[in-house]
């Protein structure tokens, strides 16, 4: 008897807040079925069947910037002109330039960055390597690519701007590691 008289008393306590929660459940639940036909309409859309991902029209704004009719001073057609992409795509190219460099192997290459001086490299017997330094956007992330050269009596000084025109090479090293520079044929200050 004693059991069922807590139960009665647990049941009267709870009555009064169930009464306070069922009308907002009711109205959550109307206002959940009588909106549901016209979410479906006003977030429906379809998309055109020639409809490119953001990948497919960055390749295509990439490969209409290259194929550009772009000549060097010599008149030779430019493959790769990295001065007439923005500095996203450059960061992209020159990225990939240095993942697979074989798509590029003998290519005539035209970029623009910064100037570096690379003193006692490997890469230049010890000697000083010169490398083109290119940034993204904001200037957080920087890939660079080495070029040789012969300046002669007029080398830039480090860090100023520079446009490097030159055929990409591929060469492997001792150990077998694959070293990557641009032949250059001019370079402007």
């Amino acid at each position: 008897m004693k059991l069922e008289n807590r139960k009665l008393k647990v049941l009267n306590r709870a009555h009064p807040r169930l009464r306070t929660l069922t009308i907002p459940c009711v109205l959550l639940i109307f206002s959940l079925f009588s909106c549901r036909e016209k979410a479906v309409i006003e977030t429906s859309f379809s998309i055109p069947e020639n409809a490119r991902t953001i990948e497919e029209e960055a390749i295509a704004a990439n490969e209409a910037i290259s194929a550009k009719k772009t000549a060097s001073a010599d008149g030779a057609k430019i493959d790769y002109d990295l001065t007439e992409m923005n500095s996203n795509m450059v960061y992209s190219q020159v990225f990939d330039m240095m993942i697979e460099p074989e798509i590029y192997d003998d290519k005539l290459i035209k970029m623009r960055g910064n100037f570096a001086l690379y003193p006692n490299s490997p890469t230049a017997n010890g000697g000083t390597a010169y490398a083109v330094i290119i940034s993204d956007a904001l200037a957080c992330c920087q890939q660079g690519i080495e070029f040789k050269y012969d300046f002669g009596e007029k080398l830039p000084k480090e860090g100023d701007i520079i446009t490097v025109t030159g055929q990409y090479v591929s060469a492997i090293m001792s150990g077998d590691i694959v070293y990557n520079y641009v032949k250059a044929v001019s370079v402007d200050m």
